[in-house]
């Protein structure tokens, strides 16, 4: 049968084609002369035909072999090309990798990771999908992402989820508001505000609601919106204030917005990666796996000291 032919009777017919000669096929390909003939023959046998035309001194290429050579040499090219690919993309020089990112960490740390994974491995093509924290783990779920970069919300068997970052909120308003001058404030003394929250169906609200109970009611809700931008925005004109997540703070330093530490309780959000349990990340996503965790704890120590004392965003110091 054809489909029983292999890589080395090809090669082997390639070699002596080229080089006109058994033996010094044989010495390229280290292996005896009666081995090369004998695959030779078997290539002849499964295909029905004399590829190479031998006398006792010399060996030509057949009509038939002629034809058959250019084949030859393309399907030998190819093998080693695919060897060659598949091991720069295990040393991390060629490919892509897909990852899926919510919209906060977007904001604010993906630049940074990217800046360090692009100039550790430059050739490396990346592919990411912005999305909320649940299309995220969703895209890794489905296999469209390798990864997530996200905020852990209701668990998945399927997922396994590695926390990071504990975001803690604190309170944002804008820095002429009276609160603006205090050390800290509790949940409590923030019900008669003006609050501005996302909407009813975003995880981040969710967290909140489940964490104060009924003292959640109470809030005083002005405006809902879809994203932290909108959110923060509305503070920066003094629409009202709002309680946002320590790092949002770092994606709008061109607010005149002051955050103060929020007390009893203190509510936090993890963020983190995910990924599948039990599929392997390709070798560019385990890389991109490592520097993400290293650029999210570097920023988890500086959260947790900037979040525990009121702060103006423009004077934010920032980890390097």
């Amino acid at each position: 049968m054809i489909h029983d032919t292999t890589l080395s009777e090809i090669k082997a017919f390639e070699t002596v084609a080229r080089l006109g000669s058994f033996a010094l096929a044989a010495e390229e390909l280290h292996i005896t002369q009666p081995a090369i003939s004998r695959r030779i023959r078997k290539l002849e046998d499964t295909l029905g035909a004399r590829l190479l035309d031998r006398t006792t001194r010399s060996v030509r290429v057949s009509t038939l072999g002629q034809e058959f050579l250019p084949k030859a040499r393309r399907i030998v090219e190819d093998f080693h090309q695919s060897l060659d690919d598949i091991s720069e993309r295990i040393q991390v020089r060629k490919g892509i990798v897909s990852f899926s990112c919510n919209m906060t960490i977007s904001d604010t740390l993906l630049p940074k990771i990217l800046e360090e994974y692009k100039a550790a491995h430059p050739d490396i093509r990346i592919r990411v999908h912005e999305d909320s924290s649940p299309q995220a783990m969703e895209k890794v779920r489905i296999g469209q992402s390798e990864l997530a970069l996200a905020q852990f919300g209701d668990g998945h068997p399927e997922l396994e989820f590695e926390t990071l970052i504990n975001d803690q909120f604190v309170l944002a308003c804008h820095a002429s508001h009276p609160l603006a001058r205090a050390v800290s404030t509790t949940w409590e003394e923030i019900v008669g505000e003006q609050l501005i929250f996302l909407r009813s169906e975003s995880g981040t609200r969710k967290l909140l609601k489940r964490n104060l109970g009924a003292l959640f009611d109470s809030f005083s809700i002005d405006f809902e919106v879809g994203h932290f931008h909108s959110q923060l925005g509305l503070v920066g004109i003094g629409a009202g204030i709002a309680a946002i997540p320590t790092l949002i703070r770092i994606s709008r330093k061109d607010l005149n917005l002051a955050t103060i530490p929020i007390a009893g309780p203190t509510v936090c959000r993890q963020l983190g990666i995910v990924t599948y349990n039990g599929r392997s990340l390709s070798p560019a996503a385990e890389k991109l796996r490592t520097i993400a965790r290293l650029v999210m704890r570097r920023y988890d120590r500086h959260l947790s000291a900037t979040a525990s004392r009121p702060c103006s965003l423009d004077q934010l110091p920032l980890p390097t």
